[in-house]
């Protein structure tokens, strides 16, 4: 895609059953928001091209809670075998202009459209085939933005593993540093969900 702006989607994660959670939690509300509808707005303003939401688990009740913006629905049919069905699904429902995706849960309240950005420029600026991973203090962190080299190894997971995974031993990653590590803050129980309201009452 040489002098062509690289495409790059923005597929979100929002198909589990969280079963830990023990209830739906696409629709745990923060400042009035669900964290379905918080992550569909920061990656609809962002830079993004295009937008996925892949569902799966209550499916119809989130749809009916939403607003989609700019972004298209993908139906996960396989949720209950884990995240990697949603991956395949959203990379299997990618246009065949996409150079890259960034693979986002649906469970970090406090990512930034920002982030995101920064994260699409640093692709577009770099090489076709580099991985771009938001990191604290070096580790990496979700979200991650993948090459098309890493599709059909994208394609080949297996089980509740998620994008992150294929980077493991992949030669080329540039990662950008955030050092607000609440960022990264995602909820799987109750208990995480409670923070949220100490959140809320600290503003």
């Amino acid at each position: 895609m040489s002098g062509q702006k690289k495409r790059i989607a923005c597929i979100i994660l929002a198909a589990g059953m969280a079963v830990r959670f023990k209830s739906v939690k696409q629709l745990v509300k923060f400042e009035r928001k669900s964290l379905v509808q918080r992550a569909l707005d920061t990656a609809n303003k962002s830079l993004a091209d295009y937008v996925i939401l892949i569902v799966g688990a209550h499916a119809s009740e989130i749809l009916s809670e939403i607003n989609l913006g700019r972004a298209e629905v993908v139906l996960n049919k396989n949720f209950a075998k884990g995240q990697s069905t949603s991956v395949k699904c959203g990379i299997s429902n990618l246009p065949d202009d996409c150079s890259g995706a960034i693979m986002m849960v649906a469970d970090q309240p406090f990512l930034k459209t920002i982030y995101l950005d920064r994260m699409i420029r640093t692709f577009r600026r770099g090489k076709n085939a580099e991985a771009v991973v938001l990191s604290h203090y070096g580790e990496p962190r979700n979200p991650v933005l993948l090459p098309r080299r890493l599709f059909p190894k994208l394609l080949k997971l297996r089980g509740d593993v998620g994008a992150r995974a294929t980077i493991k031993n992949y030669d080329s990653v540039r990662l950008i540093e955030i050092s607000d590590e609440k960022a990264f803050f995602d909820i799987d129980t109750k208990r995480e969900a409670s923070k949220l309201k100490s959140f809320e009452r600290a503003k």
